[in-house]
């Protein structure tokens, strides 16, 4: 039997595997993506994700220009103002109105990761493969890579990227001996929607600002909204809260076209007060976790336990909040990797999802000057790869230290090095 060949190999269909492969195929580079999943349900992570200027530029770039109006036109918007309460439902000093950065000119801009997805999708049909769990390449002696799948298919590419998630299975392979870091913090984090939050009467304090909860002792709270246009989707022909892929799936978590306010709450497992031990919080349903955190923070203003009690359980959900190892540097062949599966971070800066598009930004300008300008295949791979090292590090090392001020100020970091 002929193994087809294909120019790049893209091993992961999330955000970054999908928008490397617009990009490509915008460029006239034959590519085909390989997903592991046949529907996508991993948008707990966090629902949304905050829109950053370099996860803008590449989407620019990537994509058609139909594709990233429709982007655009999608857009959650979160509120612009920042207030601080105690859990007394007393205000503090205003919280900081961001740093000035170029990277914090877009606090409002957020996207669904389900919209995300199905916008990345668009035009992909033809070389969009699901149900392909990836197992292992091969470097063959001619200079390409064969790569093979546990339903005992292969593909040849000049290029495999790994683009498979925190949990990669190409970095195993390349990289063996990097692993992730546990931080040792988690998280617990919901959604109501604004409907249900008028109808239960939720102080605007709690959905028209970016609220910070900071008790005198305890666990903080962060709260922020989002709010779409369902109209948009109409106009754009995307799919919203009656996407079939999760009709069955109860709850409004994978509706994209539903405005909502979430909140997400984060502590140290050294913490006195902390939630519970991982083996029985990870057990439990959203509703048994809203139980479990409203026994903790009982004695919090009645206007704040009551957006967390009548929040939708299937939105609910326990993260142990984990990290790459930044610094890790290897020869350049072709197999190569992007986003989570060499730079994983934790949620803090929301940089993760961003770095990971800029990252198909850098690779889809080399592959395209190897293509037109003559460019040594390798010598595009290798300078994508330390221009991807640069930034991707730097954002792990960025979103650890946030992390530390917001969780484990009086305390050093577990176990991260290079930090």
């Amino acid at each position: 039997m002929t193994i087809p060949l294909v120019d790049v190999a893209i091993i992961g269909g999330g955000p970054g595997g999908l928008a490397l492969a617009q990009g490509l195929k915008k460029n006239g580079i034959d590519t085909a993506v390989f997903e592991r999943d046949p529907v996508r349900a991993d948008y707990v992570q966090g629902f949304r994700m905050r829109i950053r200027q370099r996860g803008i530029d590449a989407l620019e770039a990537n994509l058609p220009a139909h594709l990233f109006q429709a982007f655009l036109d999608t857009l959650g918007i979160a509120p612009t103002e920042n207030l601080a309460l105690d859990e007394t439902f007393h205000r503090q000093e205003n919280a900081s109105q961001g740093s000035g950065d170029l990277e914090d000119t877009h606090i409002e801009k957020s996207v669904s990761r389900i919209t995300l997805r199905q916008i990345l999708l668009f035009g992909l049909e033809d070389i969009f493969h699901t149900g392909k769990r990836f197992e292992r390449y091969e470097r063959l002696a001619d200079g390409t890579v064969l790569a093979h799948f546990a339903d005992g298919s292969a593909i040849r590419a000049n290029l495999l990227v790994g683009a498979d998630g925190a949990g990669s299975a190409v970095r195993r392979q390349l990289l063996p001996h990097l692993k992730s870091i546990d931080t040792g913090v988690r998280r617990l984090a919901g959604k109501i929607t604004l409907a249900a939050a008028a109808r239960h009467g939720i102080s605007p304090l709690l959905t028209e600002f970016n609220t910070n909860i900071r008790p005198r002792d305890g666990r903080g709270l962060m709260i922020t909204s989002h709010r779409v246009d369902p109209s948009a989707y109409a106009r754009h022909d995307l799919i919203g809260s009656e996407d079939p892929d999760h009709a069955d799936i109860p709850g409004f978590h994978f509706n994209n076209s539903t405005s909502y306010t979430w909140w997400n709450t984060a502590y140290d497992t050294d913490d006195t007060d902390e939630l519970g031990p991982d083996a029985v919080l990870e057990t439990l349903d959203g509703a048994a976790l809203l139980e479990t955190l409203l026994r903790h923070i009982g004695h919090w203003d009645e206007r704040i336990l009551k957006l967390i009690r009548h929040s939708d359980p299937s939105t609910v959900a326990f993260l142990k909040v984990k990290s790459s190892t930044p610094g890790a540097v290897w020869q350049s062949g072709p197999v190569t990797l992007l986003g989570d599966a060499i730079h994983a971070m934790t949620y803090f800066r929301a940089l993760g999802g961003n770095t990971a598009l800029y990252d198909t930004g850098l690779l889809v300008r080399e592959l395209v000057a190897a293509r037109r300008n003559g460019k040594p295949p390798l010598a595009a791979v290798n300078d994508y790869e330390n221009a991807m090292r640069e930034h991707g590090y730097e954002a792990v090392r960025s979103s650890l230290s946030a992390m530390q001020r917001n969780v484990g100020a009086n305390r050093p970091l577990k176990a991260i090095p290079h930090l």
